[in-house]
């Protein structure tokens, strides 16, 4: 979900283009839906979406394993 997140602030800029707190609050519930759409749009079809986050401990064990 991180990767998502970043993929939409480097499209869109970290700024908001309109002025005033509504429509800001209204520009966010937009990006949102369109970000959940794309969620269930993957997650219809069976395609998982980039998990290319991986922890430290996973990370450990997968050596460990090996």
């Amino acid at each position: 979900m991180p990767e998502l997140t970043a993929r939409a602030v480097a499209a869109r800029g970290p700024t908001c283009p309109l002025l005033g707190l509504q429509k800001t609050h209204l520009e966010h519930v937009f990006s949102a839906v369109a970000l959940n759409l794309i969620r269930l749009d993957a997650w219809w079809n069976g395609h998982p979406l980039d998990r290319t986050r991986v922890s430290h401990l996973a990370r450990l064990d997968l050596s460990l394993a090996t």
